[in-house]
């Protein structure tokens, strides 16, 4: 009919007006947001980067990004200043920052228990925590996060911190390579990995295992940007936790995302780190549905700990140091 329209051309002119009215409204939905890194980027970070390009981030309104972090300590007063959305901090840092009045909270568990192992080779290993009152050489890098481990170590086994031979090393492993230390602290999937590829094969004792109850790593943010936007929070949480299940479903692809965001990445490195890390990310094995979550116990068990080796000398309540219901 010349001079009107069709029943197809009218509603193909409504579906037209509705996206370009819709348009505006979504671009506004989109949140800048970035996360600050506990370190370097690397296997054990892969999930953001894969949930980058696999627009899980997108999905929630998020326009993330990522930055490399410079330890713990760094990151929570990058958070605490609102100078980064959210970032990675350690549990026992958390513990220290809340004591301090620095405004953060932990939304998230990246990592259910802490990593971190006292490394030993295993031609000659340290198998128990009593070896260390017997004059071997133990290397750690003083105000860092493996040497509060040692501390925690040391007290809840009531071992006196002035009988252990500390030998106070840099980052890296090579103290260990040469022979300068009989052991070191590190975290199972960096340092271990790191000492295996230079040739040495590496005898580990989780700290988690010898009575160190602490939550690792955690997703943590400003306590202004929780109480203004608490959905884009629960959103960002959302998509973490599913590019966690996807990470640690296709290990291939998840260091393959790594790759595509950061220059020099050593595939087949990375991907042995990711296997080291997944099982950190859950409470029950290979199920990755309870990635985040946290409880008024298991914090704690993490301010005791703090408490134990010194790190506070008030003990923050434990309900003051998360965000629950974030997780879901």
């Amino acid at each position: 009919m010349s001079g009107s329209l069709t029943r197809s051309a009218f509603l193909a002119l409504c579906a037209s007006i509705a996206l370009t009215a819709h348009a505006p409204v979504l671009a506004q939905a989109t949140a800048k947001m970035t996360l600050r890194l506990d370190w370097k980027p690397g296997g054990q970070h892969v999930p953001f980067y894969l949930g980058k390009e696999r627009g899980y981030y997108t999905a929630e309104g998020i326009d993330l990004t990522i930055v490399a972090g410079s330890g713990s300590s760094d990151s929570v007063k990058q958070v605490g200043a609102a100078s980064v959305d959210v970032a990675l901090v350690d549990a026992l840092v958390l513990v220290q920052a809340a004591e301090q009045g620095v405004p953060v909270k932990a939304v998230a568990a990246y990592y259910q228990r802490t990593p971190i192992a006292l490394l030993s080779p295993k031609a000659k290993p340290v198998t128990s925590v009593q070896q260390l009152t017997t004059g071997i050489k133990v290397g750690s890098k003083r105000a860092s996060a493996t040497y509060q481990g040692l501390m925690a170590l040391l007290a809840v086994n009531k071992i006196d911190a002035k009988k252990v031979n500390l030998v106070d090393i840099g980052f890296g492993v090579q103290p260990l390579l040469v022979g300068q230390v009989d052991s070191l602290m590190g975290f199972t999937m960096n340092e271990s990995i790191e000492a295996e590829s230079a040739g040495m094969p590496i005898h580990e004792m989780l700290i988690a295992d010898q009575g160190v109850n602490a939550y690792g790593l955690m997703l943590v943010v400003n306590d202004k940007l929780l109480a203004a936007k608490p959905e884009l929070v629960r959103g960002f949480v959302r998509a973490t936790r599913r590019a966690v299940e996807a990470a640690a479903a296709d290990k291939q692809a998840a260091v393959q995302a790594l790759a595509k965001s950061v220059s020099e990445v050593d595939l087949a490195r990375e991907v042995r780190v990711l296997a080291k890390t997944v099982p950190f990310w859950s409470t029950k094995g290979a199920d990755m549905a309870s990635f985040g979550g946290q409880t008024a116990a298991g914090w704690q068990q993490t301010v005791e700990t703090a408490k134990r080796v010194g790190l506070v000398e008030t003990s923050p309540a434990a309900t003051t140091l998360f965000a629950a219901g974030m997780d879901r």
